[in-house]
């Protein structure tokens, strides 16, 4: 059965994101085309819709310029709002698939998360990152016990992309916008975390600073805006200890200037083994990184890990590559197309599909550690 998909927010860019990550898997000869279709799409004003109808493929009667409309389309299945525009669909009772974050702020997402479950439709959450094949494997591998008991966890993301946004993405730098550094980069990063690792922060204590007091806008043609104040913090640092399992976890993601190559680091150490995940993006559920597997040759930690005579790492336990399953989609859609070929297996929540309740509890991580930050205390947001 092909899903008919309505997509909010699509314009007749062919480099936007929404055509990027939503469209190109489901267009004729993409991957997911034997199982999605487009059918409709919404803008802001008629103009626009019509231009990114001709763009698309579609029919000028099915380019709408308000929610609503799609929403009542009979021939649209699942409205996807790649905008914050999701209610009119959830009236009309269709099945929705809303971008991270779900919406601005904590109350936004709960006032739309009851009423999906008022009104009895499907949801899912764009935070992709959970279906990955390399995040798939890290979960196996940990539930498995291969590990032993998980000790300890830490994660360092440097991240000199975001020194400069594009100038369509100045929302970033607004407060009030809810997509923030700490909602989007950072929460699409320690939602996998903790997906893969089955726990949640059972506490936390966070410290945000603003290490560059400015942000520049690119400009279509490459060119730089003058400096402008930066409203929000850019390195973020959060530890605390996971639940169930009483690990320890440190996570720490922070702007630098172009003169610091960015990259991704995650390792998790059990009692007997370890794994590292590097790559060179924090925004893994777009890159994924490289796994690597350490384990130990016996019950005890083996000797000549370390001569401390000659002050340099013997011939112990090494780091070796995990190989994963070939995949046709890794991460070339940005992700997103791994996230609609779960959907389309009937795939839920223990598979890493988000909806809409999983993502209520995203926001309230996210407001616990703006409230840590903010107030110099541990909080908890189970």
């Amino acid at each position: 059965m092909v899903t008919r998909l309505g997509i909010i927010g699509l314009s007749a860019d062919q480099a936007a994101w929404a055509t990027m990550a939503h469209v190109s898997p489901i267009k004729p000869g993409g991957p997911l085309a034997d199982q999605y279709k487009l059918t409709a799409l919404a803008t802001s004003n008629p103009d626009s819709a019509k231009a990114a109808a001709k763009a698309h493929g579609l029919p000028l009667e099915k380019a709408y310029s308000n929610p609503e409309d799609i929403a009542n389309d009979p021939d649209v299945d699942m409205v996807v709002v790649s905008v914050k525009l999701a209610m009119p669909a959830l009236h009309a009772k269709k099945d929705v698939f809303v971008e991270w974050p779900l919406g601005n702020g904590l109350a936004e997402a709960e006032e739309m998360a009851a009423l999906a479950k008022k009104q009895g439709v499907k949801t899912y959450v764009g935070l992709q990152a959970r279906v990955q094949p390399v995040m798939i494997k890290v979960r196996d591998i940990v539930s498995s016990g291969a590990l032993g008991r998980i000790t300890s966890t830490t994660i360092l993301g440097i991240d000199s992309q975001l020194h400069n946004l594009p100038e369509k993405a100045r929302y970033v730098n607004d407060p009030d916008s809810g997509a923030s550094i700490l909602s989007i980069p950072v929460t699409h990063t320690l939602d996998v975390v903790l997906h893969a690792l089955g726990s949640e922060l059972s506490s936390l204590s966070a410290t945000t600073t603003t290490t560059y007091p400015t942000f520049r806008y690119t400009s279509p043609d490459g060119s730089l805006s003058v400096p402008e104040p930066k409203n929000i913090a850019d390195n973020i640092s959060i530890s605390g200890t996971l639940s169930p399992s009483g690990a320890a976890i440190s996570y720490h993601y922070l702007i630098t200037s172009p003169a610091t190559p960015s990259i991704f680091q995650w390792i998790i150490c059990g009692e007997k083994g370890a794994l590292k995940l590097e790559g060179p993006s924090f925004a893994v559920q777009m890159m994924p990184p490289k796994l690597f597997l350490a384990e130990a040759p016996q019950a005890e930690v083996p000797k000549g890990i370390y001569d401390f005579g000659k002050g340099q790492l013997g011939k112990g336990v090494q780091w070796k590559e995990v190989e994963l399953p070939e995949s046709n989609l890794q991460g070339q859609f940005g992700g997103v197309a791994e996230l609609y070929e779960a959907i389309a297996m009937g795939k839920g929540r223990e598979d890493g599909v988000v909806d809409f309740d999983e993502a209520v509890k995203r926001h309230k991580m996210v407001e616990a550690i703006t409230r840590s930050a903010k107030e110099g205390r541990r909080e908890s947001y189970l």
